[in-house]
């Protein structure tokens, strides 16, 4: 989330100190409905009753082929709604995938209200460039249901090339590679006349962050099958513990040459409890990767032959989104395009950023600095 404070564009933080928060509601009782890091670390002992990146079901009909894999996987009960939509199923209540994502939206709300000192009615949201007019205007509702006012949405990948305006290498046409963590969009934006114009725009609504965890996750769990005979991935508990400790190792490979995947007592056996320790370093998790980052890659490719654009016709390619922090993510980048590969303001801020920096513009109609501290 973030606001305009004094004219200055700033990222807020959320009550733990954090300046991002999962899409994650989890109800620890019928009554009790939680959001943010805590519902997300409920993902491990309670899944369930906890929904994580709900937005990812916005605007999708039950039956959709292209949700079937996902919903089969949800460790909570999925039901189709009087519209055909999905409902999600948890204490005997159902709900809407519209008021999931209100009940994310409505704490944002309260943490801007709360930074700002006065109450919030409107906002600048931003969207995935996969969705379309219906998915978006659904959205538009989960705010109102959240008691805001929508301004204006834009595309996450626009949003974040506005926030990249400020960089003194800021021109011509540039691509930006946005890889969040549910999800990946590719956007080439013509800035060479000072305005912004959207060339093309592809994405893919099930490639993110997510996919390396799930990556890392899947060799663990079939070690720990060689040497066990248990299944990890079928025990919802352990199997998402497991998906965390490769997440924490995922970082860690972006700074160190080995990580340690550590999940402690994941096993009873007859000589007692038995935890999952296995060493990994950076090359192995590249070449399992590879093919995740390939499939970004095939993405951007499909956006520039819809202008029959040559790579090497982008001045630039600047990064969103925290999955690009990852080395052989920037490494391949720079390979396939053969361009300067850029982060004007931290990539993980970047679509916010450029959110509120749209924002500033429609409030004060004139030009706004950025604090991206």
């Amino acid at each position: 989330v973030a606001a305009v404070v004094g004219k200055k564009v700033t990222v807020l933080t959320w009550p733990d100190g954090a300046r991002s928060w999962p899409s994650v509601v989890s109800f620890p009782s019928a009554h009790e409905i939680i959001v943010g890091a805590e519902a997300r670390r409920r993902l491990a002992t309670d899944p369930a009753h906890t929904v994580a990146s709900p937005k990812r079901l916005l605007g999708r009909k039950y039956d959709d082929k292209e949700i079937q894999s996902f919903l089969g996987q949800a460790p909570y009960r999925t039901v189709p709604g009087p519209d055909g939509s999905v409902v999600v199923e948890i204490w005997g209540q159902q709900y809407a995938v519209t008021q999931l994502c209100a009940y994310i939206v409505e704490q944002a709300r309260k943490v801007a209200e709360t930074h700002l000192g006065c109450e919030v009615h409107r906002c600048v949201m931003t969207v995935p460039v996969s969705f379309d007019e219906q998915r978006a205007r659904i959205f538009r509702r989960a705010a109102e249901l959240a008691q805001l006012e929508v301004l204006a949405m834009i595309d996450e990948p626009s949003a974040a090339a506005l926030a990249n305006r400020f960089d003194p290498n800021f021109g011509g046409i540039v691509g930006v590679y946005d890889f969040g963590g549910g999800t990946f969009d590719f956007s080439i934006v013509d800035v060479s006349r000072g305005d912004f114009q959207v060339l093309a725009t592809a994405g893919d609504t099930w490639l993110g962050g997510d996919d390396f965890d799930a990556v890392l996750a899947e060799a663990a769990a079939n070690q720990f099958w060689r040497m066990h005979k248990v299944d990890l991935r079928k025990q919802a508990v352990e199997w998402q513990k497991l998906v965390f400790a490769c997440e924490r190792a995922k970082r860690a490979l972006t700074v160190d040459a080995e990580a340690r995947i550590h999940v402690p007592e994941v096993l009873r056996s007859a000589r007692g409890m038995v935890d999952l320790d296995i060493r990994v370093d950076r090359a192995t998790f590249e070449r399992a990767c590879r093919p995740v980052i390939e499939r970004s890659l095939a993405t951007c490719d499909e956006a520039l032959e819809l202008l029959d654009m040559k790579r090497s016709d982008l001045s630039t390619i600047y990064l969103s989104g925290g999955t690009t922090y990852i080395p052989a993510v920037r490494q391949a980048l720079a390979a396939h395009f053969g361009v300067p590969v850029r982060t004007g303001v931290p990539p993980e801020h970047a679509v916010c950023l450029g959110a509120a920096i749209h924002a500033a513009q429609l409030q004060f109609q004139s030009a706004t600095t950025l604090d991206a501290r």
